[in-house]
């Protein structure tokens, strides 16, 4: 798994990042961001493996209320912020405000997890 993660991100992101079994959920981020005055570095995202059916429902309807009717909404970069930010309560701009890099570090280890 481990080995499918680091072929598939260093093909979405063109980069090479070590990542062990426990850690493959944390994303480091290419520069640093601030939140609230924080210095953010990485984001663990780990608990996207603790999300429901019905978080999942919800980020559909949050989806679709922003007008996002894509025919697999779970594997755009939208679902991934909103599965990233019911995971870790971080606010919805701090995603929108990584760079595109960053992003899709998020979006591979959320779609990397619904298809493992």
């Amino acid at each position: 798994m481990e080995k499918e993660l680091k072929e598939l991100t260093d093909q979405e992101t063109g980069e090479t990042e070590e990542m062990d079994s426990s850690g493959y959920m944390t994303v480091k981020l290419s520069k640093p961001y601030k939140l609230d005055g924080k210095e953010i570095t990485e984001i663990d995202l780990s608990a996207v493996e603790n999300l429901t059916g019905a978080d999942m429902l919800a980020i559909n309807r949050m989806m679709k209320r922003r007008g996002n009717m894509d025919a697999s909404p779970e594997f755009t970069m939208e679902f991934a912020f909103f599965a990233a930010m019911q995971a870790t309560g971080m606010p919805l701009e701090f995603f929108h405000g990584l760079s595109m890099k960053d992003s899709m570090k998020v979006k591979t280890r959320v779609n990397y997890f619904l298809l493992s």
